[in-house]
């Protein structure tokens, strides 16, 4: 399913520390790392280089590393103070600095309009503040090679919640952060009830009744449109918290999957559940002791981590907690010849799941006959018998260790059996799924095709998959196969959501999942799943409806006359690219128009001359004191001959208005977020064939391709729980 050009552009841009030429170099780094003997070492070893487990990024990264940072997920409290609320951001700031993301809940924030005794004036509320902390974020690239990611959590109590719920509405506000509602049994309770005209609560300060209702149907409305919030369901997290005497627990990491205390930190591992199967059978024996191996793993980590402040490492040494969950689950299901959507297939998840947590426990228990149990063991949940970790089991995002493993994503169904991806240098490569090829092989041979008759009826199917991203349509083919190989979208959104609570009933804490709707599901259909998820016992849901943002799905095949032969195709092989021209036949006049513009530094004269309606040439010119002449002129040409060799214009505007200037931020007269983004706007202006007085008035996040990689351009792919997005084409990720 992977394809080794595509991973290794992922560890050369991710992984591979000085003087490693390989995964295997990593593997090597990481084990002699974290193992506490020689013996273990060679099993670490063997477990990450056979794919059979890989722990999150950060340990990738940084294990026998100086910077030593091997945790993904942090929260951090916010207090309701000046100090309290930018000690939260600085601390966020070092932690997303060395690979970490962090979770906030804003709910200890007085509300929007309340007095402010120490300056005499009034709080602006927790919205205001997480624009700031998004701000910071954006600023700060993680150790280099991943950006922050942010949970906001606001409690549906909170006077302020309706701002909150809508902050997201505009796409490109908060593009750090998710965000999720925590709500409780009393709220959902009510909705259940349909009192939707039961007043929830009363503004202190606007005196404004909010209903029941009102808050609902933002909610709703919210999730239809683009998919935020989600939704965290206080309750029952607390009902599972395995520390009660420790407090109630009210943030959770930036996916949602793990309910922590402040400052509590964890690291993630995924068992690669297609790699413990033999002969479409589950290994049991492999299954359970990967288990216990990579339990042992995750809490050593815990003890040679280099926590980025002290009290991090204070509370999660406290308890411990770690984070072991499944990846390549949609795999083993196919090689298992079970149907994701069917009733044995969830229960067999539920078995597998059950198989891991207690192999989980049984380690763990006997880590602490050995070195003790956690502190806070005592008046906590584990009363028969003392263990090393206070939480053990969690399903979170396998955004990038999946395509090192090659294999599906966390629990999530598969998006579609074949597609395309690229890698960090723009080459196109077309992967298609060697489980599905295998079952569709042997269907086809079962209804007596052979030769080469079987491969063009195999190429054929591929060809169709990758155009269309499904084969339910292909009714030539028999009824079991087209059951057995739905993918994410040809599943309901009602058996998404019975999976999750099928894991859910045997792990520890929660799960990393989205609920995929098609872009014809309802508000309705919305709210139902909410209550759905709610009555079945689950922390927490996400949910994303096709369309609801432009594009988020892996690239099916493009509708190009040049589209790859089938036969490349199925081999999964290197695609070559449609090649631009690298000149153009330039006429003698081209038409166009010239802007003065104001950034920060300078006044710019902004040339965009267009070639059949399309940028073509861009010519920039700085006037007066500030600014340099000649990065100005560099930074034309560049832009010119990107154009000029089929570089969309969208491209170089979308990644321009990421670029932030603090003087052109500063500076109130400045018509961009810095010169770059000044001369982007210009670009765009002229290829809308727009006029306006100042470029102000003009939003590019209005505009244009909504949600691009930052790193490569592409689509992303919003899934496992993750509304901040996953690159299937290069392996950036912004949630794990």
């Amino acid at each position: 399913m992977s394809s080794q050009p595509v991973v290794d552009s992922i560890l050369s841009a991710r992984y591979l520390r000085k003087g490693e030429k390989d995964f295997t170099d990593i593997c090597r780094r990481v084990a002699a790392a974290l193992a506490e003997d020689k013996e273990e070492e060679a099993r670490f070893f063997d477990a990450m280089h056979s794919l059979r487990f890989l722990p999150n990024s950060p340990t990738l990264m940084n294990a026998g590393t100086e910077l030593g940072q091997l945790s993904a997920c942090f929260t951090l409290p916010v207090s309701d103070s000046i100090d309290g609320i930018f000690d939260a951001m600085k601390q966020g700031a070092i932690i997303h600095k060395t690979g970490g993301g962090t979770g906030y809940n804003f709910s200890h924030l007085r509300p929007e309009g309340s007095p402010v005794q120490s300056t005499e004036g009034v709080a602006s509320g927790p919205v205001s503040f997480m624009r700031v902390f998004n701000a910071a974020t954006e600023v700060i690239k993680q150790g280099g090679r991943r950006r922050g990611a942010n949970m906001g959590i606001l409690n549906v109590w909170h006077p302020d919640i309706l701002p909150f719920i809508t902050a997201k509405t505009k796409e490109g506000e908060f593009a750090n952060f998710n965000i999720s509602v925590m709500v409780n049994d009393r709220f959902m309770d009510l909705v259940a009830k349909k009192q939707f005209e039961t007043v929830w609560l009363t503004h202190p300060h606007t005196g404004d009744q909010v209903t029941v209702g009102r808050i609902w149907t933002a909610i709703v409305e919210g999730i239809w449109k683009n998919g935020e919030p989600g939704l965290l369901f206080f309750d029952e997290i607390n009902r599972k918290n395995p520390t009660p005497q420790l407090g109630e627990i009210d943030t959770t990491n930036p996916c949602g999957e793990q309910p922590l205390f402040p400052f509590e930190s964890c690291v993630l591992g995924s068992i690669n559940l297609a790699a413990c199967m033999d002969h479409g059978t589950l290994n049991e024996k492999k299954l359970k002791e990967t288990s216990r191996m990579a339990t042992r793993f995750l809490d050593i980590v815990i003890d040679k981590n280099v926590f980025p402040i002290p009290q991090i490492g204070e509370a999660t040494k406290r308890t411990r907690k770690i984070v072991l969950g499944l990846m390549g689950v949609h795999d083993a299901l196919l090689m298992a010849g079970l149907a994701y959507d069917s009733p044995e297939g969830r229960a067999w998840c539920e078995r597998v799941m059950q198989q891991v947590t207690e192999a989980a426990i049984e380690e763990s228990r006997q880590r602490a006959e050995k070195t003790g149990p956690f502190p806070a063991w005592e008046g906590s949940i584990w009363k028969e018998f003392p263990v090393r970790n206070a939480a053990m089991t969690t399903i979170a995002p396998t955004g990038t260790i999946s395509l090192l493993a090659g294999c599906s994503s966390g629990i999530e169904p598969i998006f579609s059996f074949a597609y395309t991806r690229k890698n960090t240098v723009g080459k196109t490569f077309v992967i298609v799924n060697p489980v599905f090829r295998d079952r569709l092989v042997v269907t086809l041979s079962k209804m007596g095709l052979a030769g080469s008759e079987l491969e063009k009826k195999t190429e054929e199917v591929i060809a169709h998959v990758h155009e269309t991203g499904t084969v339910r349509d292909l009714h030539w083919l028999p009824e079991d196969l087209r059951t057995l190989c739905r993918t994410a979208l040809d599943i309901s959104w009602k058996d998404h959501i019975l999976m999750q609570a099928a894991f859910q009933k045997h792990v520890h804490a929660s799960i990393s999942k989205t609920i995929n709707m098609p872009s014809s599901a309802t508000k309705d259909d919305c709210a139902e799943a909410l209550l759905m998820a709610w009555s079945l016992k689950l922390k927490g849901i996400t949910i994303y409806r096709t369309g609801s943002r432009e594009d988020v799905v892996l690239a099916l095949k493009e509708k190009d006359p040049a589209a790859a032969p089938p036969s490349a195709v199925a081999a999964g092989r290197n695609v070559p690219e449609k090649i631009p021209a690298l000149s153009i036949d330039r006429p003698r006049e081209l038409s166009g128009r010239t802007y003065l513009c104001q950034s920060g530094c300078c006044r710019l004269y902004v040339t965009v001359n267009l070639l059949d309606g399309k940028p073509m040439e861009v010519f920039i010119r700085t006037v007066g004191s500030g600014g340099c002449e000649a990065n100005s002129s560099a930074l034309g040409r560049a832009i010119s001959t990107g154009l000029q060799n089929g570089v969309p214009f969208m491209k170089f505007v979308k990644q321009f208005a990421k670029v932030n200037c603090v003087v052109s931020i500063k500076n109130p007269s400045s018509e961009g977020h810095s010169c770059a983004d000044v001369v982007g706007r210009c670009i765009e202006l002229s290829a809308k064939n727009q006029s306006i007085t100042t470029l102000k008035d003009w939003d590019i996040r209005e505009v244009g391709t909504k949600n691009p990689c930052p790193d490569c351009g592409e689509p992303l792919d919003f899934g496992e729980g993750c509304n901040k997005g996953i690159c299937k084409h290069c392996g950036w990720t912004g949630c794990s």
